[in-house]
C-alpha cells in the first residue's frame, strides 16, 4: 500500500498514539549522536562511546517499531518486526559494556561476564529468525535484561560513595521495575512505559558519564601542572652551558623523548687543566626516570672529591643508590679530562662505549670499559682505563637512544655509522658536529631520550677562543 492510499483517519489515528514515543526517539538518538561525537573528540572515554551507541541502538529500534514510520513508508510490518528484533537483542550489549567501564570487572568478574553472556546470546537472532519461535528468546533476553542491570544495581549500591556511581540507584530501581512490567504484559492506562524507563535510565547514564569526564579532566589538568613543575626542576639539573675552558671546547645536546626524561649529563672538577664528565640514562621514561636522574645529580655533586677517579665516581653513585630505585637502574659512561698529563681516564656502568677520535689518523678508539648497571647490584665494582688526550682529539660520550634513532634511510642509526660521522667531520667543531648529527637521527617519532656530549682537545687554543660553544639544546 501507497501512503498516499493511506486513510486520513488512520494517519490521524497513529499520529496521536505514537506522537511522543516519536518525540521520545529523536531524543535518544541525537543524544546518541552527540554522545559519539565528543567520544570522537575525546577518544580516552569509552564511557561516552558505549552510552552513544547504546543511545543510537534503542533510538534506532523505538523509530522501527513506531507505526509513524510504518505508515510513511507503507513496508510490511514484517520487515520492520525482523529489524526491531536484531536491534532489541544488540542493545544490552553496550549497556553491559558501559557498565563495565564504569565499575571495572565487578565482584568476581561478574560484569565482565555480564558481557560475554550478552555477546553469546547474539547467536539468537539467527535461530529467531529462522524459526519464528520468539517466546523463548524473548524470554531469555529480559531475563539477562533484568538480571543485568540489577546487577549493577547492586554494584551502585555497594559504591554508592564513589563519584563513578553517584546518582544512578533510583533510575535503575525505576528502570528495573519498567522492564519488569514490562515483560509481564502491563501497561498503566494501556501505555509503553519502558521508552520513558529508557529515557530516565539514559539521562542517569549521561550524568554519570559527563561527571566522570569532568573528574578526568580535572585530574588531567592537575597531572599537566606536576608535569610542568617536574619539566621545570629537571631543567634546573640539567646545566645550563657547557664548561667554557681555553684548551677545550665542549658542546652538549639533550632532546627528551616526553615532557621529563631520564637522560642526564654534568661537569665536575672543572679547572684550567681538569674536566669530569658523567652522561647517565635512568631505565624508563617520564616522571620515574626524571626523579631517578634529579637523585643522581645529587649523588653525582657528592663525588667532587673523587674528580679524578671515574671508577671511584661510579662505585660512590652505585652506593649511595642501591635500594632507592624501587627497581630501575641507571647506566652510565664517565670521563676524567686531565690535560696536565694529557689524557682521559674512563670507566663506565652497563653504558654504551663512548668514542674517541683522533685528529692525525681518524681512527676511532672504542672506551669500552665497563661495570654493572648502577642501583641493583650491592657489591657491583668498577675500573679505569687511560688513553692518551692530544690536540685535535674529540670525545663523544652518549645515551643508547642516539644509537637506537632511525636513520635517514628508516633504519636504526647505529654505532657504526656514528663512528664514521666522527671520521668525516673530524675537523668540525663540537658543537657543529652535533648539529649534523641531530639532523641525521631526528624525527617525528622519537623513541627514547637522545643526550650527547661532545670534548675536544686544542693545545694551542687562545684564550679568545672561549665561548659559547657549550650552549644546551632542549626540545620539550
Amino acid at each position: 500500500m501507497s501512503p498516499e492510499s493511506i486513510p486520513v483517519q488512520v494517519v490521524r489515528t497513529a499520529l496521536r498514539s505514537n506522537l511522543p514515543f516519536f518525540g521520545i526517539a529523536t531524543i535518544v538518538l541525537t543524544a546518541g549522536i552527540s554522545s559519539l561525537l565528543l567520544a570522537t573528540l575525546r577518544s580516552r572515554d569509552r564511557l561516552l562511546l558505549w552510552l552513544g551507541i547504546f543511545s543510537i541502538l534503542y533510538g534506532s529500534r523505538l523509530f522501527i517499531q513506531n507505526d509513524l514510520i510504518h505508515v510513511a513508508f507503507g513496508a510490511d510490518d514484517v520487515w520492520f518486526s525482523r529489524w526491531a528484533l536484531c536491534f532489541t537483542y544488540v542493545i544490552p550489549i553496550p549497556y553491559a559494556l558501559f557498565a563495565r567501564e564504569l565499575l571495572g570487572s565487578g565482584w568476581k568478574n561478574s560484569l565482565t561476564l555480564w558481557v560475554w553472556v550478552q555477546l553469546g546470546f547474539l547467536t539468537a537472532i539467527p535461530i529467531a529468525l529462522l524459526t519464528r519461535q520468539l517466546y523463548w528468546t524473548d524470554l531469555i533476553n529480559g531475563i539477562f535484561v533484568m538480571g543485568g542491570t540489577l546487577l549493577l544495581l547492586l554494584h551502585v549500591i555497594l559504591l554508592r560513595r564513589t563519584v563513578r556511581s553517584k546518582g544512578l540507584t533510583w533510575p535503575l530501581i525505576i528502570f528495573a521495575t519498567i522492564v519488569l512490567l514490562a515483560n509481564q504484559g502491563i501497561r498503566p492506562a494501556g501505555i509503553d512505559l519502558e521508552p520513558f524507563g529508557f529515557l530516565l535510565l539514559l539521562v542517569a547514564l549521561g550524568f554519570t558519564a559527563a561527571r566522570n569526564v569532568v573528574a578526568r579532566e580535572r585530574k588531567l589538568v592537575e597531572v599537566e601542572q606536576e608535569l610542568a613543575t617536574a619539566r621545570r626542576i629537571q631543567n634546573s639539573i640539567i646545566p645550563d652551558s657547557a664548561p667554557e675552558l681555553a684548551r677545550v671546547r665542549v658542546a652538549a645536546r639533550y632532546q627528551p623523548m616526553t615532557s621529563v626524561a631520564g637522560d642526564f649529563y654534568d661537569f665536575l672538577g672543572i679547572s684550567e687543566n681538569s674536566l669530569t664528565i658523567l652522561v647517565a640514562d635512568v631505565s624508563g621514561h617520564g616522571v620515574p626516570a626524571a626523579l631517578v636522574a634529579s637523585m643522581l645529580k645529587v649523588c653525582f655533586a657528592a663525588q667532587r672529591e673523587h674528580a679524578h677517579d671515574p671508577a671511584a665516581i661510579l662505585a660512590g653513585l652505585n652506593s649511595m643508590l642501591r635500594g632507592s630505585l624501587g627497581g630501575q637502574y641507571v647506566t652510565a659512561a664517565c670521563a676524567a679530562i686531565d690535560l696536565s698529563a694529557n689524557n682521559i681516564t674512563y670507566a663506565g656502568a652497563g653504558h654504551p662505549p663512548s668514542l674517541l677520535v683522533r685528529k692525525n689518523s681518524g681512527h676511532v678508539v672504542e672506551l669500552a670499559e665497563n661495570g654493572l648497571f648502577i642501583g641493583p647490584f650491592p657489591q657491583a665494582t668498577y675500573s679505569n682505563i687511560s688513553v692518551p688526550f692530544e690536540s685535535g682529539d674529540k670525545l663523544l660520550l652518549y645515551t643508547d637512544g642516539i644509537v637506537e634513532a632511525t636513520g635517514p634511510d628508516g633504519q636504526e642509526f647505529g654505532r657504526e655509522r656514528i663512528i664514521d660521522l666522527l671520521v668525516q667531520t673530524k675537523d668540525v667543531e663540537p658543537s657543529e658536529f652535533i648539529q649534523l648529527l641531530f639532523q641525521k637521527i631526528s624525527t617525528p617519532t622519537q623513541q627514547d631520550d637522545l643526550t650527547v656530549v661532545v670534548a675536544q682537545f686544542h693545545s694551542t687554543a687562545p684564550l679568545s677562543s672561549i665561548g659559547t660553544h657549550g650552549a644546551r639544546s632542549q626540545l620539550i
